[in-house]
């Protein structure tokens, strides 16, 4: 463990919640005790950034702002000191014809945010859409790979069934580019999402970003995550932690495992025994 916690980030989805779901007990106590003493609270996610993002801290009753985000997997940050985003590696519109076009006659679902959860765009309506219009009052528009494929975006986000997946890989890995990778996001027993972004992009760029604009040392940094997303996050910061419900890759670079996972408050209770408690 750092000797000193200037910087609290975590990854949402899988770590700090289930998706859509609120913080626990433990987690929410020791967030807002690290905020007491000083400790600058931040974000981290694949989502776009929006009002809806930013303002999680409010739905979670933390009793204050974030003072960061980052969103897009690291290709947007907001800063609270600052009150805008900032976006970096934006894929070109040109890519986005190329992946959404080899990918759109395979079993799955190709979604782009052209502007945060206001403006979707994606080939086909299904289940994870349908779910986000009411979480988060998305507006959804169905369209073919030109439509899709008009601006350029932060991501583009495939979602798939696990059954799926070894053919929608192999079409992957057969169309390599310089100008884009693909990382898993998520993985559950009903879909898997992967994501295709700038090869510049992870969330360790958005917090070395961040880091510099405060002059806060990255050692200072503790990081948590679960899956392969959060792995230039955890990284990047002085302590990177990831979940016991989280990837083996991630679990293989991280310099701690959660003993409890994210239904069980692990984040909260790793934060009590490991440094709370310790002092």
């Amino acid at each position: 463990m750092i000797e000193k916690i200037s910087v609290f980030v975590s990854d949402i989805d899988g770590t700090l919640a289930l998706k859509g779901g609120n913080l626990q007990t433990e987690t929410r106590k020791a967030i807002q005790r690290l905020h007491k003493e000083g400790v600058l609270i931040g974000v981290a996610s694949g989502r776009p950034l929006d009002h809806r993002i930013i303002n999680r801290a409010h739905e979670w009753e933390l009793g204050f702002d974030f003072d960061f985000v980052i969103g897009m997997n690291g290709g947007e940050l907001y800063d609270k000191s600052e009150g805008v985003i900032e976006k970096y590696y934006q894929l070109k519109k040109e890519d986005v014809h190329e992946i959404v076009s080899f990918l759109a006659p395979l079993p799955l679902n190709v979604i782009v945010y052209n502007q945060g959860y206001d403006d979707i765009s994606a080939l086909h309506m299904d289940d994870f859409l349908i779910d986000s219009q009411k979480r988060n009052n998305s507006v959804v528009t169905i369209g073919d790979v030109d439509y899709i494929s008009r601006f350029d975006t932060g991501k583009i986000e495939v979602h798939v069934k696990p059954e799926n997946m070894p053919e929608v890989m192999a079409v992957v890995n057969a169309h390599p580019s310089e100008n884009y990778i693909c990382v898993k996001t998520f993985e559950g027993p009903n879909h898997v999402t992967i994501e295709f972004i700038d090869p510049h992009i992870n969330k360790g760029l958005a917090l070395r970003k961040f880091s510099e604009k405060h002059d806060i040392p990255l050692s200072e940094f503790i990081a948590f995550g679960d899956m392969e997303n959060d792995i230039d996050l955890l990284k990047e910061s002085g302590w990177g932690v990831c979940m016991i419900n989280g990837s083996d890759t991630v679990k293989a670079i991280a310099q701690d495992v959660t003993e409890y996972g994210v239904t069980e408050d692990g984040v909260g209770r790793y934060l009590f025994k490991n440094w709370f408690d310790r002092q």
